[in-house]
């Protein structure tokens, strides 16, 4: 019972620390290309506009 009790506990702190990893540590772009940014309503309307020149699609995602 203790050893079954142990290996929950060890088993919890991994997920706890792999959970802390994920939402602490920045993650980084690849080589190349360029890092993702937070985009807000102005951000968009800026970068779409910049774009004119080229072929711009904007895709519309429903979750239901």
């Amino acid at each position: 019972m203790r050893r079954k009790l142990v290996t929950i506990v060890v088993a919890v702190l991994i997920l706890a620390g792999a959970a802390a990893y994920y939402a602490l540590v920045p993650g980084r772009a690849p080589a190349g290309q360029p890092p993702l940014a937070a985009l807000d309503t102005q951000s968009f309307d800026q970068q779409f506009k910049a774009a004119s020149a080229s072929t711009r699609v904007l895709v519309m995602l429903s979750p239901t």
